[in-house]
C-alpha cells in the first residue's frame, strides 16, 4: 500500500461482500465527486456512532432517544412471541411488512460449524433473554426467522438443540414454505415473508 488509493481501497475491502475490484471502484468514484459530497460523507461516517444506539433488548441499532430500549421493543412489551433474526437488515425487512408485531432478537451472525473459528452470534445473550422472559412468564413462542442457507440452518439446529430441553414449555417454530434455498430475508418481498410467517412450522 504505497498511496492513498491503495489504503482506502484496503479499508473498503473490509465491508461485507466487497472484493478488491469493487473496493477500487469506490475509491475512483469518490475521486470524481465534488468536495461538498466528500464532506457530507465523512461527516456522516464520523457522526453515525455518536447518534446511533444499540437496543439492550433486541440489539438492533436505532437513533438515540435517551433510553437504552428501542421504541419497537417498548411497543411489543405485551407480546409473548420472540422472533430471532440474523441481522438488522432482516429485522427491517420483516418489520416493515407488519405481518409480525411481536418481540425481536438480532442474533448478529451464525454459529460457526467449525468449532475452532470464532462465532459472532449472541448465543449467551439470547439464552439469558429467554431465561429472564420465561421466568417472568412473558414468552410462549420462539420463532426462528433465519435465511435459508447451510450456515443459517446449522445455527437454527444448534440453537434448538440447546434450548428445547432447558425450556420445555416453550413453543419453537420456524418460517415455513415460501422461502427457497439460498434466500436472504433481507431481499425477500412482503408476500413471500407473509406466507413464510403464516405457515411457520412448529418444531
Amino acid at each position: 500500500m504505497n498511496n492513498r488509493i491503495d489504503k482506502l481501497a484496503y479499508l473498503f475491502e473490509s465491508f461485507p461482500g466487497i472484493g478488491k475490484r469493487q473496493a477500487r471502484r469506490f475509491v475512483y468514484f469518490l475521486l470524481h465527486k465534488d468536495p461538498g459530497y466528500i464532506h457530507e460523507l465523512t461527516s456522516s461516517i464520523q457522526n453515525v456512532k455518536a447518534e446511533i444506539d444499540q437496543c439492550h433488548e433486541c440489539y438492533r441499532f436505532f437513533p438515540k432517544t435517551g433510553m437504552n430500549i428501542c421504541p419497537i421493543c417498548i411497543e411489543a412489551k405485551d407480546s409473548k412471541q420472540l422472533m430471532i433474526v440474523e441481522k438488522d437488515a432482516d429485522f427491517e425487512n420483516l418489520h416493515k411488512t407488519k405481518i409480525y408485531e411481536g418481540k425481536y432478537f438480532i442474533l448478529g451472525g451464525h454459529i460457526n460449524a467449525n468449532e475452532k473459528k470464532r462465532s459472532f452470534a449472541r448465543v449467551d445473550q439470547l439464552i439469558n433473554r429467554i431465561k429472564r422472559d420465561t421466568d417472568n412468564g412473558v414468552i410462549e413462542e420462539l420463532i426462528f426467522a433465519l435465511s435459508i442457507s447451510p450456515e443459517a440452518e446449522h445455527t437454527r439446529i444448534r440453537l434448538y438443540t440447546m434450548l428445547k430441553d432447558t425450556f420445555p414449555n416453550l413453543t419453537f417454530s420456524t418460517l415455513g414454505r415460501g422461502l427457497s434455498t439460498g434466500t436472504e430475508l433481507e431481499y425477500s418481498d412482503t408476500e413471500t415473508l407473509k406466507h413464510a410467517f403464516n405457515s411457520r412450522i412448529t418444531q
